[in-house]
Protein backbone atom coordinates (compact mmCIF):
# COMPACT_ATOMS: atom_id res chain seq x y z
CA UNK A 1 0.00 0.00 0.00
CA UNK A 2 0.96 3.54 -0.72
CA UNK A 3 0.94 6.50 1.61
CA UNK A 4 1.27 9.96 0.63
CA UNK A 5 0.39 13.45 2.19
CA UNK A 6 -2.70 15.01 2.02
CA UNK A 7 -3.17 17.91 0.24
CA UNK A 8 -5.53 19.28 3.14
CA UNK A 9 -2.97 19.31 5.64
CA UNK A 10 -0.44 20.73 3.58
CA UNK A 11 -1.18 24.61 4.37
CA UNK A 12 0.46 24.38 7.53
CA UNK A 13 4.44 22.96 7.88
CA UNK A 14 7.15 23.49 10.30
CA UNK A 15 10.87 22.51 9.74
CA UNK A 16 12.49 19.34 11.46
CA UNK A 17 16.25 18.33 11.25
CA UNK A 18 16.49 15.25 9.28
CA UNK A 19 18.95 13.92 12.14
CA UNK A 20 15.96 13.27 14.33
CA UNK A 21 14.67 10.49 11.99
CA UNK A 22 18.18 9.45 10.66
CA UNK A 23 20.11 9.02 13.41
CA UNK A 24 17.89 9.29 16.83
CA UNK A 25 14.70 7.62 16.09
CA UNK A 26 15.40 4.86 17.68
CA UNK A 27 16.73 5.76 20.62
CA UNK A 28 14.56 8.71 21.30
CA UNK A 29 11.78 7.66 23.91
CA UNK A 30 8.10 8.30 22.83
CA UNK A 31 8.13 11.57 25.15
CA UNK A 32 11.29 13.10 23.82
CA UNK A 33 10.41 12.53 20.17
CA UNK A 34 6.75 14.28 20.83
CA UNK A 35 8.21 16.92 23.53
CA UNK A 36 10.19 17.96 20.62
CA UNK A 37 7.57 18.23 17.88
CA UNK A 38 5.69 20.47 20.53
CA UNK A 39 8.69 22.48 20.44
CA UNK A 40 9.31 22.74 17.23
CA UNK A 41 5.61 24.16 16.43
CA UNK A 42 5.64 26.17 19.67
CA UNK A 43 8.98 27.47 20.02
CA UNK A 44 7.96 31.18 19.26
CA UNK A 45 5.68 31.47 22.36
CA UNK A 46 7.58 32.02 25.68
CA UNK A 47 5.67 29.35 27.52
CA UNK A 48 6.58 26.42 25.42
CA UNK A 49 7.75 24.54 27.98
CA UNK A 50 4.43 25.00 29.93
CA UNK A 51 2.58 24.05 26.53
CA UNK A 52 4.46 21.03 26.69
CA UNK A 53 3.74 20.12 29.94
CA UNK A 54 0.25 20.44 29.04
CA UNK A 55 -0.16 18.47 26.08
CA UNK A 56 1.64 15.99 27.53
CA UNK A 57 1.03 15.87 31.38
CA UNK A 58 4.11 16.35 32.25
CA UNK A 59 6.16 17.87 34.89
CA UNK A 60 8.49 21.08 34.54
CA UNK A 61 11.38 18.46 35.52
CA UNK A 62 10.05 16.15 32.76
CA UNK A 63 9.86 17.95 30.25
CA UNK A 64 13.22 19.57 31.00
CA UNK A 65 15.00 16.38 30.84
CA UNK A 66 13.32 15.70 27.20
CA UNK A 67 13.94 18.87 26.10
CA UNK A 68 17.69 18.34 27.00
CA UNK A 69 17.71 15.04 25.78
CA UNK A 70 18.33 16.92 22.30
CA UNK A 71 20.50 19.61 23.68
CA UNK A 72 22.73 16.42 24.56
CA UNK A 73 22.54 15.19 20.77
CA UNK A 74 22.93 19.05 19.04
CA UNK A 75 19.49 18.74 17.92
CA UNK A 76 18.36 21.92 20.32
CA UNK A 77 20.76 24.46 22.18
CA UNK A 78 19.92 25.77 25.46
CA UNK A 79 20.97 29.32 27.31
CA UNK A 80 24.30 27.25 28.16
CA UNK A 81 25.00 24.85 25.46
CA UNK A 82 28.04 26.21 24.35
CA UNK A 83 29.31 26.48 27.68
CA UNK A 84 28.53 23.01 28.56
CA UNK A 85 29.43 21.93 25.10
CA UNK A 86 32.18 19.19 26.13
CA UNK A 87 29.73 18.06 29.10
CA UNK A 88 27.22 17.34 26.11
CA UNK A 89 29.20 14.93 24.36
CA UNK A 90 30.14 13.13 27.09
CA UNK A 91 26.23 12.83 28.24
CA UNK A 92 25.19 11.55 24.76
CA UNK A 93 27.84 8.37 24.80
CA UNK A 94 27.32 7.72 28.40
CA UNK A 95 23.43 7.46 27.15
CA UNK A 96 24.29 5.44 24.73
CA UNK A 97 22.44 2.04 25.73
CA UNK A 98 25.03 -1.27 26.42
CA UNK A 99 22.54 -3.61 24.89
CA UNK A 100 23.47 -4.81 21.63
CA UNK A 101 20.79 -5.94 18.70
CA UNK A 102 19.02 -8.84 18.81
CA UNK A 103 20.50 -11.23 16.09
CA UNK A 104 16.92 -10.88 13.90
CA UNK A 105 17.53 -6.87 14.73
CA UNK A 106 20.85 -7.17 13.47
CA UNK A 107 19.63 -8.78 10.21
CA UNK A 108 16.45 -6.52 9.52
CA UNK A 109 18.89 -3.41 9.96
CA UNK A 110 21.16 -4.94 7.18
CA UNK A 111 18.89 -5.97 4.74
CA UNK A 112 17.31 -2.40 5.39
CA UNK A 113 20.81 -0.79 4.87
CA UNK A 114 23.38 -0.61 1.85
CA UNK A 115 25.81 1.02 4.06
CA UNK A 116 25.79 -1.98 6.45
CA UNK A 117 26.12 -4.21 3.57
CA UNK A 118 28.73 -2.23 2.10
CA UNK A 119 30.67 -2.31 5.59
CA UNK A 120 30.17 -6.42 6.55
CA UNK A 121 31.68 -7.06 3.34
CA UNK A 122 34.85 -5.02 3.94
CA UNK A 123 35.14 -6.39 7.72
CA UNK A 124 35.20 -9.65 5.95
CA UNK A 125 37.76 -8.95 3.50
CA UNK A 126 40.08 -6.97 5.44
CA UNK A 127 40.14 -9.82 8.30
CA UNK A 128 40.36 -12.49 5.62
CA UNK A 129 37.40 -14.45 7.00
CA UNK A 130 33.72 -14.71 7.46
CA UNK A 131 32.59 -12.72 10.46
CA UNK A 132 30.41 -14.17 13.07
CA UNK A 133 26.51 -12.96 14.70
CA UNK A 134 28.15 -11.66 17.54
CA UNK A 135 30.54 -9.36 15.02
CA UNK A 136 27.73 -8.27 13.24
CA UNK A 137 25.66 -7.21 16.03
CA UNK A 138 28.74 -5.38 17.15
CA UNK A 139 28.81 -3.29 13.62
CA UNK A 140 25.48 -2.72 13.69
CA UNK A 141 25.76 -1.44 17.51
CA UNK A 142 28.63 1.00 16.58
CA UNK A 143 26.69 2.07 13.69
CA UNK A 144 23.63 2.58 14.93
CA UNK A 145 24.11 3.39 18.95
CA UNK A 146 27.02 5.16 18.58
CA UNK A 147 26.83 6.60 15.19
CA UNK A 148 29.82 5.80 13.76
CA UNK A 149 30.02 6.36 10.18
CA UNK A 150 30.79 3.31 8.21
CA UNK A 151 34.48 4.83 6.56
CA UNK A 152 35.56 5.72 10.12
CA UNK A 153 34.41 2.06 11.58
CA UNK A 154 36.65 0.43 8.52
CA UNK A 155 39.44 2.68 9.06
CA UNK A 156 39.96 1.50 13.26
CA UNK A 157 39.38 -2.09 11.39
CA UNK A 158 42.31 -1.17 9.16
CA UNK A 159 44.40 -0.03 11.72
CA UNK A 160 44.03 -3.21 13.89
CA UNK A 161 44.66 -5.18 11.46
CA UNK A 162 47.89 -3.28 10.76
CA UNK A 163 48.66 -3.93 13.71
CA UNK A 164 48.20 -7.13 13.85
CA UNK A 165 45.47 -7.25 16.57
CA UNK A 166 42.54 -9.16 14.94
CA UNK A 167 40.54 -9.49 18.20
CA UNK A 168 36.79 -8.15 17.36
CA UNK A 169 36.79 -7.28 21.21
CA UNK A 170 39.98 -4.71 20.36
CA UNK A 171 38.05 -3.25 17.66
CA UNK A 172 35.26 -2.76 19.47
CA UNK A 173 37.49 -1.08 22.42
CA UNK A 174 38.98 1.21 19.72
CA UNK A 175 35.34 2.10 17.81
CA UNK A 176 34.19 2.97 21.44
CA UNK A 177 37.50 4.63 22.56
CA UNK A 178 37.08 6.99 19.21
CA UNK A 179 33.04 7.55 19.53
CA UNK A 180 33.62 9.12 22.85
CA UNK A 181 36.57 11.71 22.24
CA UNK A 182 34.04 12.73 19.20
CA UNK A 183 36.53 11.10 16.34
CA UNK A 184 33.34 10.63 13.94
CA UNK A 185 35.13 12.33 10.81
CA UNK A 186 37.45 10.50 8.21
CA UNK A 187 39.99 12.86 8.83
CA UNK A 188 39.65 12.92 12.75
CA UNK A 189 40.37 9.65 12.63
CA UNK A 190 43.17 9.70 10.11
CA UNK A 191 44.90 11.96 12.48
CA UNK A 192 44.16 9.83 15.12
CA UNK A 193 45.71 6.88 14.09
CA UNK A 194 48.69 9.06 13.16
CA UNK A 195 48.87 9.82 16.67
CA UNK A 196 48.69 6.10 17.74
CA UNK A 197 51.69 5.64 15.46
CA UNK A 198 53.68 8.49 16.69
CA UNK A 199 53.07 7.05 20.16
CA UNK A 200 54.34 3.73 19.44
CA UNK A 201 57.17 4.99 17.43
CA UNK A 202 58.49 6.68 20.17
CA UNK A 203 57.90 3.66 22.55
CA UNK A 204 60.22 1.36 20.32
CA UNK A 205 62.65 4.33 20.37
CA UNK A 206 62.80 4.89 24.17
CA UNK A 207 62.63 0.82 24.68
CA UNK A 208 65.56 0.32 22.39
CA UNK A 209 67.57 3.15 23.73
CA UNK A 210 66.85 1.92 27.24
CA UNK A 211 67.52 -1.68 26.73
CA UNK A 212 63.90 -2.82 27.77
CA UNK A 213 62.12 -5.61 26.88
CA UNK A 214 59.61 -5.78 24.22
CA UNK A 215 56.36 -5.47 25.97
CA UNK A 216 53.33 -2.29 26.09
CA UNK A 217 54.12 0.47 28.40
CA UNK A 218 52.84 2.16 31.06
CA UNK A 219 50.55 5.38 30.88
CA UNK A 220 53.24 7.17 32.28
CA UNK A 221 56.29 5.62 30.24
CA UNK A 222 54.00 6.22 27.12
CA UNK A 223 53.79 10.14 28.02
CA UNK A 224 57.24 10.39 28.80
CA UNK A 225 58.32 8.82 25.25
CA UNK A 226 55.86 11.14 23.71
CA UNK A 227 56.98 13.96 25.23
CA UNK A 228 60.77 13.03 24.28
CA UNK A 229 60.64 11.69 21.31
CA UNK A 230 57.56 13.44 19.48
CA UNK A 231 57.72 16.79 21.37
CA UNK A 232 61.46 17.56 22.79
CA UNK A 233 62.56 15.47 18.94
CA UNK A 234 65.08 13.71 20.84
CA UNK A 235 66.96 11.23 19.38
CA UNK A 236 67.71 7.55 20.01
CA UNK A 237 71.25 8.70 20.99
CA UNK A 238 70.18 11.57 23.18
CA UNK A 239 68.00 9.40 25.08
CA UNK A 240 71.24 6.70 25.08
CA UNK A 241 73.11 9.33 26.94
CA UNK A 242 70.85 10.33 29.46
CA UNK A 243 70.39 6.99 30.25
CA UNK A 244 73.67 6.47 30.44
CA UNK A 245 73.70 9.59 33.28
CA UNK A 246 71.01 8.08 34.83
CA UNK A 247 72.41 4.53 35.39
CA UNK A 248 75.97 5.99 36.68
CA UNK A 249 73.91 8.21 39.22
CA UNK A 250 71.40 5.85 40.57
CA UNK A 251 71.92 2.51 38.94
CA UNK A 252 68.57 1.86 37.64
CA UNK A 253 66.27 3.29 35.01
CA UNK A 254 64.69 6.08 36.67
CA UNK A 255 62.37 7.40 34.23
CA UNK A 256 61.12 10.57 36.43
CA UNK A 257 65.32 11.87 36.62
CA UNK A 258 66.10 11.07 33.04
CA UNK A 259 62.87 13.28 32.28
CA UNK A 260 64.74 15.94 34.66
CA UNK A 261 68.08 15.75 32.45
CA UNK A 262 66.25 15.60 28.66
CA UNK A 263 64.01 18.68 30.17
CA UNK A 264 67.28 20.58 30.99
CA UNK A 265 68.87 19.64 27.77
CA UNK A 266 65.60 20.66 25.61
CA UNK A 267 65.71 23.98 27.71
CA UNK A 268 69.56 24.58 26.24
CA UNK A 269 68.45 23.74 22.81
CA UNK A 270 70.17 20.86 22.43
CA UNK A 271 70.07 17.86 19.67
CA UNK A 272 72.74 16.02 19.85
CA UNK A 273 75.99 14.87 22.27
CA UNK A 274 77.83 16.86 20.66
CA UNK A 275 76.41 19.50 21.77
CA UNK A 276 76.46 18.86 25.24
CA UNK A 277 79.71 18.03 25.41
CA UNK A 278 80.44 21.21 23.30
CA UNK A 279 79.06 23.59 25.66
CA UNK A 280 80.90 21.58 28.15
CA UNK A 281 84.56 22.13 26.79
CA UNK A 282 83.19 25.90 27.10
CA UNK A 283 82.13 25.87 30.27
CA UNK A 284 85.41 24.65 31.17
CA UNK A 285 87.37 27.15 28.67
CA UNK A 286 85.60 29.89 30.79
CA UNK A 287 86.50 28.32 34.14
CA UNK A 288 90.42 28.58 33.14
CA UNK A 289 90.08 31.98 32.31
CA UNK A 290 88.36 33.43 35.29
CA UNK A 291 90.72 31.06 37.49
CA UNK A 292 94.01 32.37 38.91
CA UNK A 293 97.12 30.00 39.45
CA UNK A 294 99.37 30.49 42.66
CA UNK A 295 102.41 31.96 39.72
CA UNK A 296 99.99 33.98 38.86
CA UNK A 297 99.11 35.60 42.26
CA UNK A 298 102.49 36.08 43.29
CA UNK A 299 103.72 37.55 40.16
CA UNK A 300 100.82 40.31 40.72
CA UNK A 301 101.82 40.58 44.27
CA UNK A 302 105.41 41.37 43.18
CA UNK A 303 104.37 43.79 40.82
CA UNK A 304 102.56 45.81 43.71
CA UNK A 305 106.18 45.82 45.61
Amino acid sequence: MNYSLNPNELGAFFALPSSVVEKHIKLASEYQIKALLIFVKNQADKDVCGIIAKKLSLSEQEVKECLDYWVQRGVLVSDDSAVSAEKAVKAVVDSVSTSKPTREEAVKRIADSNELKYLLDVVQQKLSRPITTAEIKTLVWLYDCYGLPVQVIIMAIQYAVDSEKLSFSYIEKVCVNWAKNDITTLQQAEEKINELYLSKSAWNIVRSAFGIDKRKPSATEQKYADKWVNKFEFNKEMLVASYDICINKTAKINFKYINTILESWHKEGYKKPADIKEKEQQSKNKSKKTSYSIDDIKKKMNNFD
